[in-house]
């Protein structure tokens, strides 16, 4: 997309010069939307000035298209379908000097450009700034979906009884196998744990500043990426875990799992997310390193102390130790960041540009980008047991904050394959996710419950699913 000043006119002048370029999958657009912002290359005598934001009218108030605007329906999704999503294309559409979005950038009716941020890198992303709130809003859905997931799945597995282990014994509930509590507990704690996280991403929005675009952009990249992955994850666990219930539209489950696997695509695909944060820790620790300074900002300020040591034998009291978990998990950020930007350096040493160093070293950013997800979401899990809770809820909230440390080490291979654990100690892990899935397992209709999900948001499943399937409930 391109956009020509006419100082003739003192118009803007929009078009699509090719097929690629063309807006696709626009909210509304397809049949009912009559005004769209359009980020886009502008030039102004024949220079590039970079991606700005203009409003521009797509259709009339009677829903009849604007000249010069042509307009498509993206076709029918897999998930979302009841969203409006169009594509559009624009053939020299003039739009009003007044239309562009000027807070960071103007032109005057003459063509001059007019700039407050000389670097065009900073201009592009204060240009972005306001798509932060989007990335916000879907880290925090992802929690919320989660936690309805988990709700149905949990009080099916405490009602749906099968086999039993003695002669004549009593059925087992599906709660009450280690494997079931394995395959679901570890995702109730982790879910407790991003709800902290994505609270902190709230107020951070809330209360933001300008100087705190940076953080707030890094956070909710971060976040919207973990949380989208972790709430995908979990809803195909919760929807196999209902067996055949589970394909049941009225159940929920697989419905939500249907339409939120466009999160870890949509405001920005979670991995260039994750591509996104690595960069800004490496500018940070390149900046922090070449002024030989100290970290400020970012939760970074843990690579300013001396490196943690950790255990060579871990036991059960350590591994539940709140000063542990961040130790090691502060071990594995800094280990990772240290690698990663010794790779880069490395590879811009053979002669490689940076950016295209950068794309080599994909594997350590990817690691590196989790590895800051999953400590600032103990961090403030951490944060929120110590100061929110006392008594047995706090009780209950260690014992979820240390599911959420030991299943994170189980799984993140990178705290095995960097060193900060063992072998002997990555067993001494394993054992200690099925303890605490057996600590947790008494708490799990209370933890389900406090989510505060009204009836009307669960299936038939997590309530009488034995009433829910009679005879008497089949239409006769």
């Amino acid at each position: 997309m391109e956009v020509m000043f006419d100082s003739n006119t003192a118009e803007f002048v929009i078009n699509t010069p090719c097929e690629s370029a063309q807006k696709y999958w626009i909210g509304g657009a397809a049949n009912h939307a009559t005004h769209t912002v359009v980020f886009s290359q502008l030039e102004i005598n024949g220079k590039n000035l970079g991606v700005h934001a203009f409003i521009c009218q797509i259709r009339d108030a009677d829903g009849n298209v604007c000249p010069n605007v042509r307009i498509a329906d993206c076709g029918h999704k897999s998930g979302l379908n009841g969203v409006d999503n169009g594509r559009i294309w624009f053939d020299n559409v003039r739009v009003p000097r007044e239309n562009l979005l000027n807070s960071v950038a103007d032109v005057s009716p003459d063509g001059e450009y007019l700039s407050a941020i000389e670097d065009p890198d900073k201009r592009f992303a204060a240009f972005l700034a306001p798509l932060t709130s989007g990335r916000v809003t879907i880290a925090v859905g992802a929690v919320y979906t989660s936690k309805m997931g988990l709700a149905i799945a949990i009080r099916y597995a405490l009602s749906r009884r099968a086999f039993s282990v003695t002669p004549n014994g009593p059925e087992v509930l599906l709660l009450d196998y280690p494997s079931h509590q394995r395959r679901l507990l570890p995702l109730l704690a982790k879910t407790y744990a991003m709800n902290s996280a994505a609270n902190y991403l709230k107020m951070m929005y809330v209360n933001r500043r300008p100087q705190s675009n940076k953080t707030i952009h890094v956070v909710s990249s971060a976040l919207k990426a973990t949380l989208t992955w972790h709430n995908m994850r979990t809803l195909k666990e919760c929807f196999e875990a209902c067996g055949g219930r589970g394909q049941k539209t009225e159940n929920l489950v697989g419905r939500l799992k249907g339409e939120i696997d466009v999160q870890s695509t949509f405001e920005g695909d979670n991995n260039v997310l994750m591509h996104q944060v690595s960069n800004v820790l490496l500018a940070e620790y390149i900046a922090v390193k070449k002024r030989n300074n100290i970290f400020k900002g970012l939760g970074l300020e843990h690579m300013n102390k001396p490196c943690p040591v950790i255990p060579s034998q871990l036991t059960s009291s350590i591994l539940r130790s709140s000063q542990f978990q961040m130790d090691v998990f502060c071990l594995r950020e800094r280990d990772l960041l240290n690698r990663f930007a010794a790779e880069v350096s490395q590879r811009q040493a053979k002669g490689e540009s940076k950016n295209y160093a950068f794309i080599l070293s994909y594997q350590l950013a990817e690691d590196l980008g989790r590895a800051f997800s999953d400590r600032l979401i103990l961090q403030t899990f951490i944060e929120t047991e110590e100061t929110v809770f006392a008594g047995s809820l706090k009780q209950v909230l260690g014992l979820l904050r240390s599911l959420y440390a030991v299943i994170c080490m189980e799984e993140e291979v990178a705290f095995l394959r960097y060193g900060c654990l063992s072998t002997d100690n990555d067993a001494a892990v394993r054992k200690e996710v099925m303890q605490l899935c057996s600590e947790v397992r008494p708490h799990a209709l209370a933890l389900v419950n406090s989510f505060g999900i009204p009836d009307a948001f669960l299936g038939p499943i997590a309530f009488n699913w034995i009433q829910a399937n009679s005879w008497l409930s089949v239409d006769q």
